[in-house]
C-alpha cells in the first residue's frame, strides 16, 4: 500500500547507480563469511529491478524485479526471511536464478528497514545448496543489516551536510573548517568498535558479554535500563550475582548451573528462549527471555558468553489472563454441551472437537472437513446457513441461526443452532480463524412442535362446537327480537359477544400453529391503505364506544400487501388501546409516509409499558406482569401474530411506550413505487 512512499524514500539516499564502495563490499564479505555462503549482497529494491550496491561472489549488477527473492524479503520487514530450498518452495522453483545461473538453493535475506520503516531492500547471503542459518549468523546479518542503513543514513547526512556547506561556504570561509571536522567526526564514527557499540545500544535487546568466569565485561544500554543499574556497578557483577535475585518462573530460586549464561560457559552450546524471574535494583520482579552463546577463541577455547535478553514482563502476564480466560471458556463449553470447531483460512485446516464430531454423527477419531459437515445440513436450509456463514466471514461479525441436520452414520435428524465468528491469532494477526459453536436443541424443536400440533388440533375441534353455539345465539336473538323480549336481546347479544371473543382467540391459535408450519398465506394485492383507514374508521365507531378514536387524514397511499393481514393488524393495535387505557380517554389513528414507508400508528393514553418488558413485547405468549394487568385477560399471542405478518411483508414493527404515560404502537410497510 505504501510502495510509493517507499520507492521515494529509496530514492531520497541517492544510492541507485552509485560506484561501487569498500565500505559496502566489507559489509558483503563479513555476510559471506560469516554465515559460510559464496554469495553475498547488498540489494535495493527499484520500481522494475534490484540493483547491487555490493554483489560478492556474483559479477551480475541488476536484476529483473519479477526474479528477484529480495522483493519478497521486503514485504516482511521485521523479520529475517529464509527459503531453506528455492527448487521445493512454489514461489521460486520456476524462478530463472534457480532454474539457471547462479542456481540458487538457499537464499537468507534481512530487510534493510529505514528509520522511518521503509524496507528499501536487502542484506542477503545466497548459497548453491540448501541449508538454514544458525541464529548467530542469522543474528549477525541483522547487526550488519543495521550497518548498512546506518552507512546510507551516514551518507544522506553527509550529502545533505557538504550542500548545505557548500552554500555556507560561499559567505562564510571559517564553516568549510567546520565543515571538514564535521567530516572526520563523521569518518571516525564508521571505526569498526564506536559503529557497533552504537548498533548495539539501539537494539530493543538487553545485551551482555561476560569472560569465562562469568564476570560482566561489556553492557548495553537496554540492559542497564532493565535493571536500573548503572554501566560501572554492572561491571563489577557477575551473571549469578545477588544483585539479579535470578528465580525460575515459579518464584524459587534459580541454580547457577541452570542460568543460560552458565550453561554457554559450562557446555559450550547455545541456549534458546530460557524464560526466567529476576528483580532490578529497586526489587522490582522482571520476566526474562533469554538467549546465550559461548565465545571460543581459534584453538575452540571458551573465553565467555554472549547474553541477550527481552523484558517479557506484560506479555507473560497477559499470556497467564489468556490462559485462564480460555480455561473458563473451555469449562463454560464443556457445561453447555457444546461442539466447537475453528478453520484456518489460510490452510483451509478444519479443527473439531469431539462433541462436534459427535453431534454431526461422525466418530471421533475420523477426520472431518468443513465441507463434510456442511454436507450433513438438510438440503432445505443448507444454501441459507452458507450465505449466513459467508456473510458472517465477510462482515466480520457474529452470526447464528438454527438449521436440521441428518447425522453421518445413524442418519438420525436433529436440529442445532450453530454460531459463526472469524477472529485473528493473537500471535500472529496475520492469521485468521472462522469458528463457531454447535448446541442441540431437537427437544426444544420437538417441544415446540407438540406444542403447535396441539393448538392446532384443539383449535380446529372447538370451532365445531362454537359454530354450533354461535349459529343457537343467533337464533334466539332473532326470536327474542321478534317477540319483543329485550331482555333476552340483551341477555343473547351478550353471550354472542363473548362468543366472538372466543372466535378470535382460536383463530389466533391458528395463526399461531400456522406460523409455526410455515402454512399462512399472503395475498398480496394493490390497494390504499386510506380506503383500509376507513374501514376501521367505520367498525370502531359501531362497536367502540368505551373510547374516543380519531383518525387523521391519510392521503392516498398504495401498497402491494395482503389487505385482511394488514387490517387484522391495524384493528388488533386499537382493541389493545381500548383494553388497556382508561374508558374516556382518545386513542389517535395516523399514517405518515418516512423514506419510502408508509408508517401506521395507533397512540393510546393507558398504563404503559415497563421499559424492561418492551424488548419482549413482540414475543409469542409474552405477557406483561404487573399489578394493573392482574384483572386483563389474554394469551399474549397477538402482538406476535402481528409481528410475524409484517415481517413476512418485508417491513418493522415496534413500539414506543413510557410506563403511567401511554404507548405508541406502529409499523411501517413499503410504499408501491411506479
Amino acid at each position: 500500500m505504501n510502495e510509493q512512499k517507499r520507492l521515494e524514500a529509496l530514492r531520497s539516499y541517492s544510492i541507485l547507480d552509485t560506484d561501487e564502495e569498500a565500505d559496502y563490499d566489507d559489509l558483503t564479505e563479513i555476510a559471506a563469511a560469516i554465515c559460510d555462503s559464496p554469495i553475498a549482497l547488498i540489494s535495493f529494491v527499484d520500481k522494475d529491478r534490484q540493483w547491487f550496491k555490493s554483489h560478492y561472489g556474483l559479477d551480475v549488477h541488476q536484476t529483473d524485479r519479477c526474479h528477484s527473492f529480495c522483493s519478497h524479503a521486503i514485504q516482511d520487514p521485521e523479520k529475517l526471511m529464509q527459503v531453506e530450498d528455492a527448487q521445493f518452495d512454489q514461489r521460486f522453483q520456476d524462478n530463472p536464478l534457480v532454474t539457471g545461473s547462479p542456481d540458487i538453493r538457499f537464499y537468507a535475506g534481512m530487510p534493510l528497514l529505514d528509520k522511518d520503516g521503509y524496507a528499501l531492500g536487502s542484506l542477503c547471503v545466497i548459497d548453491q545448496k540448501p541449508r538454514v542459518l544458525t541464529q548467530i549468523q542469522q543474528k549477525a546479518l541483522r547487526t550488519l543489516a543495521h550497518q548498512v542503513i546506518d552507512k546510507l543514513s551516514l551518507r544522506r547526512n553527509n550529502r545533505e551536510l557538504y550542500t548545505i556547506n557548500q552554500q555556507l561556504t560561499e559567505t562564510n570561509s571559517k564553516l568549510r573548517e567546520a565543515e571538514e571536522s564535521l567530516k572526520k567526526v563523521n569518518t571516525a564514527l564508521t571505526e569498526s568498535k564506536e559503529r557497533l557499540q552504537t548498533i548495539l545500544d539501539l537494539v530493543v535487546e538487553g545485551i551482555v558479554i561476560t569472560d569465562g568466569e562469568g564476570n560482566i565485561t561489556y553492557t548495553n544500554r537496554r540492559n542497564r535500563e532493565i535493571f536500573k543499574i548503572d554501566e560501572k556497578k554492572m561491571l563489577t557483577l557477575t551473571n549469578v550475582s545477588p544483585e539479579f535475585n535470578n528465580r525460575r518462573l515459579d518464584g524459587s530460586p534459580l541454580p547457577p548451573e541452570e542460568h543460560p549464561v552458565t550453561m554457554a560457559l559450562n557446555k559450550g552450546a547455545t541456549t534458546i528462549n530460557n524464560e526466567l524471574l529476576v528483580s532490578d535494583q529497586y526489587l522490582n520482579s522482571i520476566y526474562l527471555r533469554m538467549n546465550a552463546v559461548p565465545i571460543k577463541d581459534s584453538q575452540e577455547n571458551i573465553t565467555g558468553a554472549i547474553g541477550s535478553f527481552a523484558d517479557i514482563t506484560e506479555s507473560y502476564f497477559l499470556q497467564e489472563k489468556l490462559k485462564e480466560r480460555e480455561m473458563s471458556l473451555r469449562a463454560a463449553i464443556s457445561s453447555a454441551d457444546l461442539g466447537t470447531w475453528r478453520m484456518d483460512l489460510q490452510t483451509k485446516e478444519f479443527f473439531a472437537s469431539a462433541r462436534m464430531k459427535e453431534l454431526f454423527g461422525f466418530y471421533e477419531d475420523e477426520q472431518i472437513s468443513y465441507e463434510d459437515v456442511l454436507g450433513q445440513i438438510a438440503e432445505s436450509h443448507r444454501d441459507k446457513v452458507i450465505a449466513v456463514a459467508e456473510a458472517s466471514l465477510l462482515q466480520n461479525e457474529s452470526s447464528e441461526l438454527e438449521y436440521p441436520i441428518v447425522r453421518y452414520h445413524d442418519k438420525k435428524l436433529r436440529w442445532f443452532c450453530a454460531t459463526f465468528y472469524a477472529y485473528k491469532d493473537p500471535e500472529n494477526p496475520k492469521i485468521y480463524f472462522f469458528a463457531g459453536t454447535t448446541a442441540d436443541i431437537t427437544e426444544r424443536k420437538l417441544e415446540e412442535q407438540r406444542r403447535s400440533d396441539f393448538i392446532g388440533m384443539v383449535s380446529h375441534e372447538l370451532r365445531t362446537p362454537l359454530t354450533a353455539i354461535k349459529a343457537y345465539t343467533n337464533l334466539h336473538q332473532r326470536i327474542a327480537e321478534k317477540n319483543d323480549d329485550k331482555m333476552l336481546v340483551n341477555t343473547m347479544g351478550k353471550v354472542y359477544t363473548q362468543v366472538k371473543r372466543m372466535e378470535g382467540m382460536i383463530n389466533g391459535f391458528l395463526d399461531v400453529a400456522r406460523l409455526g408450519e410455515g402454512k399462512i398465506q399472503l395475498n398480496i394485492a394493490r390497494f390504499d391503505i386510506a380506503s383500509l383507514f376507513k374501514i376501521a374508521e367505520e367498525n370502531s365507531a359501531v362497536i367502540i364506544n368505551s373510547h374516543k378514536v380519531l383518525f387523521s387524514p391519510t392521503d392516498i397511499t398504495l401498497l402491494d400487501a395482503d389487505k385482511e393481514k394488514i387490517e387484522q393488524v391495524l384493528i388488533n393495535f386499537i382493541n389493545n388501546a381500548v383494553k388497556y387505557s382508561p374508558s374516556g380517554t382518545t386513542i389517535e389513528v395516523s399514517c405518515i409516509t418516512v423514506n419510502g414507508m408508509a408508517k401506521v400508528c395507533v397512540k393510546d393514553q393507558g398504563m404503559g409499558i415497563p421499559m424492561a418488558d418492551q424488548p419482549y413485547i413482540f414475543e409469542r405468549f409474552f405477557r406483561v406482569e404487573s399489578e394493573a394487568m392482574r384483572g386483563k385477560k389474554g394469551f399474549g399471542i397477538g402482538l406476535y401474530i402481528c409481528k410475524e405478518i409484517i415481517e413476512r411483508h418485508q417491513g418493522e414493527i415496534g413500539v414506543e411506550s413510557s410506563e403511567g404515560q401511554g404507548s405508541e404502537f406502529w409499523f411501517s410497510l413499503p410504499i408501491f413505487q411506479n
